[in-house]
């Protein structure tokens, strides 16, 4: 894309710090393409420099002007997958190459079709750090399917600039991340990335194929669960379309809980709402 800024995967981090400055920065409302390594880029290379840990991602990344109490908002564009992707070989380790042809996935055999997806978008913590493969209220490892292209992806901000970081990419992944992984690729991410002044929940928020979704992580399942419903509960609440118990009840009727992974420390939940039942929800462009 010609007038995109372009972002290499040189600069990269295993961890989501509070203090880690930024590689680069650039202004809101930019587009970017941003390359990412594979999450076994330390394995699978090509080097010369691999990544120590997995799920290496770029950046950090700074929005001019984003603060906290605000969000960046991510409208991904498109996530151009490196053929071959990896998975793990065996019980005993090691990496076996997968082929991705014509906007398929060759696994033994059996054609998947290509989804390409990020793992990782995150941006700087609160406090402390947090490794990569890790996800909580600012975004992190949350291996999401939603976050694809066609996606909006709304972070909220902690830390000046925000100092987000892309990475993870899957050419393809079933919810939960059963076997934990899903085909991991290097790849470029295109993605406008803008600032939204005044957020409307201090979750991490997806816009979807006319979907609204609320992300919560959590050690345990069943706290992400609950801790996602809530968030939308509220998001109704606010907004005037139903009190919190008619929200609930609204969420039993019409709204979805879909994993997105469960073989790590923190395990991620979406609840994903129709707009249509709350048109009052949808994403304002800000231009």
């Amino acid at each position: 894309m010609a007038d995109a800024i372009r972002i290499d995967s040189d600069a990269f981090v295993c961890e989501l710090a509070a203090d880690a400055p930024a590689a680069v920065e650039v202004p809101a409302g930019s587009m970017v393409e941003i390359h990412c390594r594979s999450a076994a880029d330390r394995l699978v290379g090509p080097g010369p420099v691999r990544a120590e840990g997995p799920n290496p991602a770029t950046g950090p990344i700074a929005v001019a002007g984003a603060r906290a109490g605000q969000a960046i908002r991510f409208d991904i564009v498109d996530v151009a997958c490196e053929s071959p992707g990896h998975v793990s070989a065996s019980f005993d380790g090691g990496q076996q190459a997968v082929e991705i042809v014509g906007g398929k996935v060759r696994f033994h055999g059996i054609e998947i079709p290509a989804a390409p997806m990020i793992g990782v978008l995150g941006v700087a913590p609160v406090s402390g750090a947090w490794s990569t493969m890790d996800a909580g209220p600012f975004g992190g490892n949350m291996d999401i399917r939603d976050v694809a292209p066609g996606a909006t992806v709304v972070v909220p901000v902690y830390q000046p600039g925000g100092r987000f970081v892309v990475g993870d990419v899957h050419a393809v992944m079933g919810d939960g991340e059963i076997g934990g992984q899903g085909l991991e690729v290097a790849a470029t991410v295109t993605m406008r990335v803008g600032v939204e002044p005044k957020p409307i929940s201090d979750h991490v928020l997806i816009y979807r194929d006319d979907r609204i979704m609320t992300v919560a992580a959590a050690e345990r399942i069943e706290d992400a669960v609950r801790d996602a419903s809530v968030a939308m509960m509220k998001l109704l609440e606010r907004a005037g379309v139903l009190d919190e118990f008619n929200a609930m009840k609204l969420l039993g009727l019409a709204a979805q809980t879909l994993f997105g992974q469960h073989c790590c420390r923190t395990k991620t939940v979406r609840v994903a709402l129709p707009l249509g039942y709350a048109p009052a929800l949808r994403l304002r462009d800000n231009g």
